[in-house]
This record gives C-alpha cells, sequence and structure tokens, in this order.
C-alpha cells in the first residue's frame, strides 16, 4: 500500500537517496528543503511534489503549514544543509558559539520544529525517523564535542516523543551512521557500501509495518562492518 512521506533536507545528496528510496518503492514523496534551485531540480528529477521552507526557522515553517500535505503516513527528518566545517583548532570563543548554534539548529531544533507543526498530520500507526547525519559519527566522536552533543540530543528527544507519539500508534526512531569497516578489512572483498543508500534503506524499513515493534531506538548503519562479540 502507497504511503504518503515527507522527506526534508530534499536539497542535500542524503535527502535526495532517501526521497529516491521511498519514490522507488512505490510511495508518494514530498520533499523540502531551504534551497529553492536544487529542491525543484531535485522534485523535477525524482518526479515528486517539493515545498520550499527553512525548517531552522519558525516563520518559514509557519509560511509554509497550509501546503504540507494534511495526512502523512512517515515523516523523514533529514538535517538541512550545513557549511564546510574549519578547524576547531582555530577557533576563538564566538566562533565556538556560531558552530555549535548551527550544527544544533540544522539537526536538532530542525527536527523539532518540522515534527511540531506536522505531527498532528501524521496518521495513526505512520512513523518519524530522525535522520544524524554521517559527518557528525562516520568519524571518531570525540568526548565533549558538537557532534556528541547532537547525536546525544537527537536520540534522547527521539525516545521521550517514541512515548508521546506512542499513543496514537506512531513510532519514532533515529538512524545515525555507525563505524564502518575500512577497504583493507579481511573479511571485505569490495570498497564498503555507501551510507546514504544504507540509511535509505533502514528508514524505509522503518516506515513499514514489519517495524512497528520497534520505537525509541537510535538504529547505526554499519558500513559492512561485523559487529564484535568477543
Amino acid at each position: 500500500m502507497a504511503m504518503e512521506v515527507l522527506v526534508t533536507g530534499g536539497d542535500t545528496d542524503l535527502g535526495r537517496t532517501i526521497a529516491e528510496g521511498f519514490r522507488e518503492d512505490g510511495h508518494r514523496v514530498v520533499i523540502g528543503g531551504s534551497r529553492r534551485e536544487d529542491l525543484e531540480i531535485t522534485a523535477k528529477e525524482l518526479d515528486v511534489d517539493s515545498i520550499v521552507f527553512d525548517n531552522t526557522d519558525p516563520a518559514s515553517l509557519e509560511e509554509a503549514r497550509p501546503l504540507f500535505p494534511h495526512h502523512l503516513d512517515a515523516l523523514i527528518n533529514v538535517p538541512a544543509p550545513q557549511y564546510a566545517p574549519a578547524d576547531p583548532r582555530m577557533f576563538g570563543l564566538a566562533d565556538h558559539a556560531i558552530a555549535w548554534r548551527r550544527a544544533l539548529d540544522t539537526t536538532v531544533l530542525s527536527a523539532v520544529l518540522t515534527v511540531q507543526i506536522v505531527g498532528d498530520h501524521l496518521r495513526s500507526g505512520g512513523s518519524i525517523v530522525n535522520v544524524i547525519p554521517e559527518n557528525v559519527v562516520i568519524a571518531r566522536v570525540r568526548e565533549g564535542s558538537v557532534d556528541a552533543a547532537i547525536k546525544a540530543a537527537l536520540s534522547d528527544w527521539t525516545a521521550g516523543q517514541a512515548a508521546h507519539f506512542g499513543t496514537r500508534g506512531i513510532t519514532v526512531n533515529a538512524v545515525a551512521p555507525g563505524k564502518g569497516a575500512e577497504p583493507s578489512y579481511d573479511g571485505l572483498s569490495i570498497t564498503p557500501p555507501a551510507v546514504a543508500p544504507e540509511i535509505a534503506r533502514l528508514a524505509l524499513f522503518l516506515s513499514t509495518p514489519a517495524a512497528r515493534h520497534i520505537t525509541g531506538q537510535t538504529m547505526h548503519v554499519s558500513r559492512g562492518a561485523v559487529a564484535n562479540f568477543g
């Protein structure tokens, strides 16, 4: 059965990959993002609808409110575009403040505000998937870093929202890249798979009836790495 799906961050490569995965599975997809030109190109190439809004900005979301689908089966929160990070070793105090605020806004606040404005549009039995960006956890997350704070904040908020939306039969989960296998790993004969398609497949699975028992979790895709139980 086809679902109505809203994918934010449709103006990013990750958002495009996730939207494409849902569309190819036969679902009706709407993408959203703040960069109009990139968003419209993606919408045309994927043959999906698009809505221009900045989900870190309450005023922009309020303006876009009438355009959101009235009934949704799945909301996939993909972080807004991020600027290329500078070397934090060169930061002054003001630079640190800007970096933390920007990172928290694009990943955490964007998800919080989007759920706030379209949460009532979700049908009973629907799903919310909050995506933690690849650059946050694909490398070693340093204790006390903004990247570690983002993952912890979004994971904790996701668990809380699962309890809230669970009364309506809606699941809420987070998806993050995990530790990947290195190309020289003995058990790996090919280059490790790209992270974005793995995230797309997991987001799609979490939106299906087969995943109704999973909620409040942060799940990882690990680029072919084998779990170590030793």
